[in-house]
This record gives structure tokens, C-alpha cells and sequence, in this order.
């Protein structure tokens, strides 16, 4: 028939060829060893919440992946910092990779919160009487339980080391630098023993490489050590619990400076422990940074920190991966300075920044609330600089004895035979001092 351009007549349509299904790859059948090397690289950078995750897709990864588990080496973290706190809501950072984390835990509801360790964890106490002490782990939700109830004081620093693979320690550092230390099995915290007869010489106190690690205004550097009593018998592993533990004792491992006119920070940077050394405004001498070799008790000189930006205060430092957050610069060391006099911090503060090694100084940065719980950071800086300052607050333990008029005393946190009062108690204690 004629074409024309009216033709209702339909074109017959070319058959599609025949299609071959997609195959679906079936990941369950992953090789054990492939398994266990994804998990590795989650837990290498600390991300223990996709490792859990990840483990939990199928029953044949959860069971290649915990093949190996190691709880003491595996799951506890320590590249995490807890920068905010609102009710049960937490906002964690990787001081390594920049990921930052935010998540509810409900179980904030129904403990007190005492604090959080460098590495993430928290030390929690029960809501009821006798307020024993409890070890979160938000990454796990592993919660470990110790017979000891919680200080009643302001908590400045809390530090958790592993004992074997299923037992911590607890350290605790209160508001005017005493420290404190529990096991699972202790019956109270006991007051660990200092060369100095003014507690509020102690200062950063630095969990590193399974020990705790202290500086001094004086310029030492301290190891806490453990006293044990008793004799093993041969062949058999001294226990290392509350029922062999005597006493444990801050002792000095490198002595004190002789120059004066000097502040000093203790802080762990990647797998380093750097001990910074920075002069008073008007003495002379410039800023240093060397490294604790803590094998051979002694400091090395270090000329560049490279890619790491350090805050530092005489409450608590950091170190952190400058190339992963944008308004952090490398190679700069930031100083947290707040107010201190008669044993107490003031909310005024102010961060210096310092160029190291060419020690270039930017003018000082008040960080100061302009109203009492309306301060936020204006950046990343300054949310570093604010997890450096001691908050001053009472602990939710504390206040809730305050508002049921409840009795102060030593049954709370604290051994019998020991007085802790001056730990929470500041009216008149502590000299008159002030960072720089």
C-alpha cells in the first residue's frame, strides 16, 4: 500500500534479544580471612560501632570476625573524645580520621555521669545507694561493673587501664589533683600515693601504653605503680586484683627541671608521649617538646610535630590529625590558659596559639561564656580548646545528695581510714596561683 503520512498502519517491533539473569553475589560466602581483614581495618582506626555493626550482617561474618576477638586490645577505645554532653545525647570525635559521632544512650537516664576517659569511655554510678562505679563502653554497650561506689566530688580527669583481658582499673583525678584508683573488686577508691604534700602538683593525667602517666608543676614526670603484697608461688601469676594490691604510688621517672619560670603538659600524640615545656609571658626561654621514653626513663628532643596540632591546659590535652578538620592548623600548639586562685577555676579562659618549632605567636583568644550556658564554639579550635577546660559544676552525685539533704561522708567513694574532704570540699583549701 501507498505510504502517506496518515497511515495508521503499526510497524512491527524488532524482539528484544534474549536476556541472561545478573548473577547476585552472595557475600555470606566470604572467605574467613577477607572477613577478618575488613574487620581490622575498621577497628585500626577505632570505629568500633561499624565493627560491631559489620559483624552483625550475617551469622558467618560474626562468626569469622570474633574468632580472634581480644577484648583488651580490640574494644577499647582510645582515639575518641567526647566534646558535648546534653542529657543522653553524646557528641564524640576521631581525633585520627575527623569522623565525628553522635548518639544516644539511654542508660545516661538512669546513672550519674561522672566522666569520660581520653579514649571514650564513661564512668558512670548507679542511681541508688550504695552509687557503685560503672564503665560504659558506647561503642560495645559493654558495661563493667565494680564493687566501689563512685566519688562524690568533681571529677577534673578520668583514666580506665586494662589489668588482663576482662579487668580494668579506674583512675579518677578530683577537682584540686588527687588521685584516686579503684579495681572491679575493690570496696572503695583509694588515694594513690604522691612524692608531694600538695595534691594540685598532679597534673595531666595520660593513660599510656597500659600505665598512667602524670607531670608536676615542677617539670617531673610520674608513673603510677603498683604496690602488690604477698608471695607467689613458682610457677603461678601474681593476681593482680584488689585482694593483692597494698597501695599504688605516683613515683617519679624523670626528674624535675632545674630552670623555673616554666609550665609543663603531658600529652600522648598518635603512638608518642610528648612532654611540652612552655615559658612564662616575660622569662626567657622558648617552647620545647620532647618525647618520654619511658623504657629508658629519659626525654629526646623533638624538632617538628608534624601534621599533629596539640591543645593543651593543666586539666587535659589532645593531640589531633590537623589534616582532617579544615580550621585546625598543623604543626601549632594551642594553649587552653584558665583562671585559678584558691584551689578553684574561674570560667574565664583563653587559647594562645604558638607556631612550633619557630615558636610565631597569635594574639590570645578569650574563650569565656558571654552567658552562663550559652556559650558554642564558634569552630572546631575552639571545641578542641573547650574539651581542654575544667567545667566548673558540681557532680550530678553531688547535687542529687544536696537536694535529698543527705550526709557527706567517707562511705561515699572513699576507704575508711582516709580523709578526702578537701576533694570536694574548697572553701578555704589550695594557694593562690594563675596560669601564666
Amino acid at each position: 500500500m501507498p505510504c502517506t503520512p496518515f497511515s495508521r498502519q503499526k510497524r512491527a517491533r524488532r524482539a528484544d534479544p534474549p536476556t541472561t539473569p545478573t548473577a547476585v553475589p552472595d557475600w555470606t560466602s566470604l572467605t574467613d580471612d577477607l572477613v577478618r581483614r575488613v574487620g581490622d581495618c575498621l577497628l585500626a582506626t577505632d570505629d568500633i560501632d561499624c565493627y560491631m555493626a559489620f559483624r552483625a550482617v550475617c551469622h558467618d561474618w560474626r562468626r569469622s570476625a570474633t574468632k580472634d576477638d581480644h577484648p583488651s586490645s580490640r574494644f577499647h577505645p582510645s582515639k575518641w573524645a567526647l566534646l558535648d554532653r546534653r542529657d543522653d545525647v553524646l557528641t564524640l570525635v576521631n581525633v585520627e580520621t575527623g569522623r565525628f559521632l553522635r548518639r544516644r544512650i539511654p542508660l545516661l537516664r538512669d546513672c550519674f555521669f561522672v566522666g569520660a576517659t581520653a579514649g571514650g569511655l564513661l564512668l558512670l554510678g548507679e542511681s541508688a545507694y550504695p552509687y557503685q562505679a560503672r564503665v560504659f563502653n558506647p561503642f560495645t554497650g559493654s558495661l563493667a561493673h565494680f564493687k566501689a561506689p563512685v566519688p562524690v566530688g568533681q571529677a577534673r580527669e578520668v583514666a580506665v587501664v586494662m589489668t588482663s583481658s576482662t579487668t580494668m582499673r579506674v583512675f579518677v583525678s578530683t577537682a584540686l589533683g588527687a588521685i584516686m584508683w579503684a579495681d572491679q573488686d575493690s570496696d572503695y577508691f583509694h588515694k594513690c600515693d604522691a612524692p608531694f604534700p600538695n595534691p594540685s602538683d598532679l597534673l595531666c593525667m595520660v593513660p599510656f601504653a597500659g600505665n598512667v602517666y602524670l607531670t608536676n608543676r615542677q617539670g617531673s614526670v610520674l608513673s603510677i605503680s603498683t604496690a602488690v603484697g604477698g608471695v607467689a608461688g613458682q610457677g603461678q601469676r601474681r593476681r593482680r586484683s584488689a585482694e593483692t594490691i597494698s597501695s599504688m604510688a605516683a613515683a617519679t621517672i624523670i626528674p624535675a627541671s632545674v630552670e623555673g619560670g616554666r609550665s609543663y603538659y603531658l600529652v600522648e600524640s598518635g603512638v608518642e608521649l610528648f612532654l611540652v615545656t612552655r615559658p612564662w609571658y616575660g622569662v626567657p626561654g622558648q617552647l620545647e617538646v620532647h618525647r618520654v621514653d619511658t623504657m629508658r626513663k629519659a626525654l629526646e628532643p623533638v624538632r617538628s610535630i608534624g601534621n599533629r596540632a596539640l591543645f593543651l591546659s593543666h586539666v587535659r590535652c589532645l593531640s589531633v590529625d590537623a589534616d582532617k578538620f579544615r580550621t585546625v592548623e598543623a604543626g601549632c600548639i594551642y594553649f587552653v590558659d584558665q583562671i585559678v586562685a584558691g584551689g578553684s577555676y574561674f570560667e574565664c579562659s583563653f587559647m594562645t596559639t604558638v607556631r612550633f618549632p619557630d615558636g610565631v605567636q597569635q594574639p590570645a583568644l578569650d574563650l569565656s561564656p558571654v552567658q552562663q550556658g550559652c556559650f558554642r564554639p564558634f569552630s572546631l579550635t575552639h571545641a578542641f580548646a573547650n574539651y581542654c577546660k575544667f567545667i566548673i559544676q558540681y557532680s550530678e552525685l553531688r547535687r542529687k545528695m544536696i537536694d535529698d539533704d543527705e550526709d557527706f561522708s567517707d562511705d561515699y567513694g572513699y576507704s575508711d581510714e582516709e580523709d578526702f574532704s578537701d576533694d570536694y570540699e574548697s572553701d578555704d583549701g589550695g594557694s593562690s596561683e594563675s596560669d601564666q
